[in-house]
């Protein structure tokens, strides 16, 4: 009599013998797989690597430069001047910021010659407030803080002969609160992404091509 345990038994090995050979034919898919698209992945990194070393290399020769700000407040001179009056007042003086007179007499107080000053300036009102802020960003954050400071200076004192609108300098500029320009960390990730864009844009692009050149023969 045949033991039915013993059989079943004896099956397994067999029924394992038989599976054997389409596990390695999936793993063998594998390899193949990739070496089938490994010049598409080779010209991909390749191409990656290029846009990658292009673009830090971009970066490094990039020059640093500073940005200062100093912050000119303006207020009613009378009690009777409305808040209107004075954010229209500080919209105006911001026009006076960026003149040429004005630039003029910042340049003789700073380091600086009025049209390097004028590339270098910019000018904006803070929303809903009475504050102008002069911006100057040049490749010395202690003259740039000069030239800024100088012009609020101006600007501020243009307000002497102003019935209604009296200018302070409330915030002068400080070297050591200087911006770096541009942002090294934020060129090297648009670097990096790049790169890996290009990458993945140049993989598609061989692996579709060798296809199609495969389907053709």
């Amino acid at each position: 009599m045949k033991n039915p345990t013993a059989s079943t038994s004896a099956g397994y090995p067999r029924a394992q013998s038989e599976k054997q050979p389409e596990e390695r034919n999936d793993q063998d898919k594998v390899p193949r797989r990739v070496r089938r698209n490994r010049p598409a992945i080779l010209a991909g990194l390749l191409a990656g690597l290029v846009v990658l070393g292009v673009g830090l290399a971009a970066i490094a020769q990039q020059p640093t430069r500073y940005a200062v700000t100093s912050t000119v407040s303006f207020a009613p001179r009378a009690p009777g001047v409305q808040a209107d009056i004075v954010q229209l007042a500080a919209t105006k003086y911001a026009v006076v910021a960026g003149a040429s007179t004005t630039l003029d007499s910042a340049a003789r107080r700073s380091s600086m010659t009025t049209a390097r000053l004028r590339d270098a300036v910019s000018v904006s009102v803070q929303q809903t407030t009475a504050n102008v802020d002069i911006k100057v960003t040049v490749v010395d954050s202690a003259q740039a803080a000069e030239a800024a400071n100088a012009i609020a200076s101006v600007v501020a004192g243009a307000t002497d002969s102003d019935k209604l609108i009296s200018g302070e300098v409330t915030a002068p500029a400080d070297p050591a609160a200087a911006q770096r320009k541009p942002s090294r960390t934020l060129l090297r990730a648009v670097a990096i992404v790049a790169a890996l864009l290009v990458a993945g844009w140049v993989t598609f692009g061989v692996r579709h091509v060798s296809r199609r050149a495969a389907k053709e023969i």
